[in-house]
C-alpha cells in the first residue's frame, strides 16, 4: 500500500466516507453485462447449491440444485444461460488484415463479460471449471455437452480474471475498490454491501461509516457467495435439508421442501443481487479511460482465438500447466500487469500521483530544450535525439538509462542522461529515444516548450517472449521427455547406493 493510498484511507476513516483514488473508469463495461451471483453447499468445495444469473436487474434467473442427487438440470440450465450470452457475442465480426508476422484474422465486435460479487466466486466458478470440463459426454443427451462446454468456458473466463487489465470476469469489490479508497480493512472491502455503504451511503444515514456498521448487523439475513453464512446453514438450511432427505428416504414427493428452498433463496439472494447492480451503475458513471478500449480489443481477439480453438480442436484443458506453458502464462501476466500500470498511469492524473509518492514517476518543469542534439549512428549517419532538461522537487529513485514515458507524449520515449543533485531543487537532463522522428524528418510534435510541467512514469519493459525449449528438450522432471523415453532415474538411484555400501 503506497503512501498517498494510506493517507486517503486515514482520511476516509476520519470523515466517514470512501474517498476517489481515480478519475476514469479503467476497465471496459458491456452495456450487458451477465451478472452471476453463485452460492456452493457446505462440504464439497464445486457442489453448486443456486445462482442468480441474468442481464436484467429486474427480471433475475434463480436456479437452485438439490441438496441431494443430480445437479445436473440445474447446471444445464445454467449452462444454457451462459452460452446463449457468449453466442450472443458471435453475431458480428470485423476483419484484421495482417500485419508483421500476424495473419489475417475475423474477429468478433464484441465478447462476453460476466460481473461477480467478490473474488471468492471467482476462484469457485475455477474449480467448478475444473469439475465440469472433465466429465464424460453423452453424444445421445445435449445436457452433458452444454455442461462439459460451460466448464471449458468457465475456466477460460477464470483465467482471464488472472490478467491484469482483463475485463472478462470481473469481481465488483476489486472493481470498486480499484476507484474509491474506504476507512475499513481492505479484507472488509471484500464485502459488496459494506464496501457500497462506504462509497454511496444511504441518504438516511449520517455517514458511509454508519451504513457500512449497519450492513455489517444485516450479514446473516444477505448472501453474496460463493459460501453461506453458519448461522443461516444451521436456522434456515439445516432443516429444509433435513426434510428433504427425510421425503427422498421415505419415498414422499420432494418438490414441496425444494419450492420452500427456492423461495428462501430467493428472498436472500436478492439484496445482493440488488446490490451488483448498484455497483454496475456506479462505475458505469465514471467516464472510460482511453486505454480501456484498447484492452477490450485484445480481449475480443482472446475470445475470437478460444472460439476457433473450441471449434477446430475442442479437448479440454489440462487440469495443470506444462513447465513451457506455464512459463509463457507467468511471462504473458507479468507483461499484462506492467502494461496496465503503464496505461493507467498516462491516463489517469490520481495514478500518476500515487506514483510520484512511491518513487516510480517524477513531475517537473521543463527549463531548456536542445531541439538540435544529435548523434553518431552505428552507420555513422547523424541520428537526431533532442534533449531537455527538468527541474523537479520530487524524491528521485532513479538512475542515469532508466527509461521513462511521458503522459502528454504517449508516442515518445525518454531515457535519463545525466541527474544533478542540489540543496533545492533536483536537475533532470532527458534525451527523447523514441517517436522523434529521422534527421531528415523530424517531428518536432514530441517536444516540449520550456515552462511546461510534465510527469514521466518508469516506462515497461518491452515485451519478449523467452526462447523456451520444446516439450522434447524438456526435462523429465518438469513434464518431459516423451512419455515413451526410458526412465534411468530409478538405476541411477541403486548405482550411487550401491557405491556408498562399497
Amino acid at each position: 500500500m503506497s503512501l498517498l493510498t494510506s493517507l486517503l484511507r486515514m482520511r476516509a476513516a476520519h470523515t466517514g466516507n470512501a474517498l476517489p483514488t481515480s478519475q476514469l473508469r479503467h476497465l471496459h463495461l458491456s452495456d450487458q453485462p451477465l451478472m452471476l451471483l453463485a452460492l456452493k453447499q457446505t462440504g464439497p468445495a464445486a457442489r453448486p447449491l443456486a445462482a442468480m444469473v441474468g442481464n436484467d436487474p429486474y427480471r433475475p434467473q434463480l436456479l437452485v440444485a438439490p441438496p441431494s442427487g443430480s445437479t445436473a438440470p440445474m447446471l444445464a440450465a445454467l449452462a444454457d444461460t451462459v452460452i446463449a450470452h457468449i453466442t450472443n457475442c458471435q453475431r458480428y465480426s470485423e476483419h484484421l488484415p495482417a500485419r508483421n508476422n500476424r495473419p489475417p484474422l475475423q474477429r468478433y465486435t464484441d465478447a462476453p463479460q460476466i460481473l461477480v460479487p467478490n473474488p471468492q466466486t471467482v476462484h469457485h466458478l475455477k474449480v467448478l471449471g475444473d469439475d465440469l470440463r472433465f466429465r464424460s459426454v453423452d453424444r445421445e443427451d445435449a445436457d452433458s455437452q452444454s455442461i462439459q462446454c460451460l466448464g471449458h468456458w468457465l475456466t477460460y473466463l477464470s483465467d482471464r480474471a488472472d490478467l491484469p487489465g482483463s475485463a472478462a470476469l470481473i469481481p465488483l469489490t476489486r472493481f470498486l475498490g480499484m476507484h474509491w479508497a474506504t476507512g475499513q480493512s481492505p479484507l472488509e472491502d471484500d464485502d459488496l454491501a459494506t464496501l457500497l455503504a462506504w462509497i454511496d451511503p444511504p441518504r438516511h444515514t449520517a455517514s458511509g461509516r454508519d451504513a457500512a456498521l449497519k450492513a455489517e448487523d444485516s450479514a446473516p439475513r444477505r448472501l453474496a457467495g460463493p459460501a453461506t453464512d453458519p448461522a443461516f446453514d444451521n436456522d434456515h438450511l439445516a432443516p429444509l435439508f433435513n426434510a428433504h432427505a427425510r421425503a427422498r428416504a421415505q419415498g414422499r414427493d420432494q418438490s414441496r421442501p425444494l419450492a420452500e428452498l427456492e423461495r428462501l433463496l430467493a428472498a436472500y439472494m436478492q439484496p445482493t443481487w440488488d446490490l451488483m447492480w448498484h455497483a454496475y451503475a456506479l462505475l458505469q458513471a465514471l467516464p472510460e479511460a482511453k486505454g480501456s478500449t484498447r484492452r477490450w480489443d485484445h480481449e475480443r481477439t482472446a475470445f475470437t482465438k478460444e472460439c476457433i480453438y473450441l471449434a477446430q480442436d475442442g479437448r479440454p484443458r489440462p487440469a495443470r500447466d506444462q513447465a513451457v506453458a506455464a512459463a509463457v502464462r507467468l511471462t504473458v501476466m507479468e507483461h499484462a500487469a506492467a502494461a496496465f500500470a503503464a496505461e493507467r498511469a498516462a491516463d489517469d492524473p490520481f495514478v500518476r500521483a500515487e506514483l510520484r509518492t512511491t518513487g516510480a514517476a517524477f513531475g517537473g518543469t521543463v527549463t531548456a530544450v536542445d531541439s538540435q542534439h544529435t548523434l553518431r549512428g552505428p552507420t555513422g549517419r547523424p541520428q537526431w535525439r533532442p534533449r531537455l532538461t527538468v527541474s523537479t522537487t520530487d524524491q528521485l529513485r532513479m538512475e542515469p538509462g532508466q527509461l521513462l514515458a511521458c503522459h502528454a507524449y504517449r508516442r515518445a520515449g525518454y531515457k535519463i542522461c545525466e541527474i544533478t543533485f542540489s540543496d533545492g531543487d533536483t536537475l533532470v537532463e532527458l534525451e527523447i529515444t523514441a517517436g522523434m522522428g529521422h534527421a531528415d524528418r523530424p517531428n518536432y510534435d514530441v517536444l516540449p516548450e520550456a515552462g511546461a510541467f510534465l510527469v514521466f512514469t518508469v516506462a515497461p519493459d518491452p515485451y519478449r517472449m523467452p526462447e523456451l525449449p520444446s516439450r522434447d528438450q524438456t526435462p523429465w522432471t518438469h513434464g518431459g521427455p516423451p512419455a515413451d523415453h526410458p526412465d534411468h532415474s530409478n538405476e541411477d538411484e541403486d548405482k550411487g547406493e550401491g557405491e556408498e555400501e562399497q
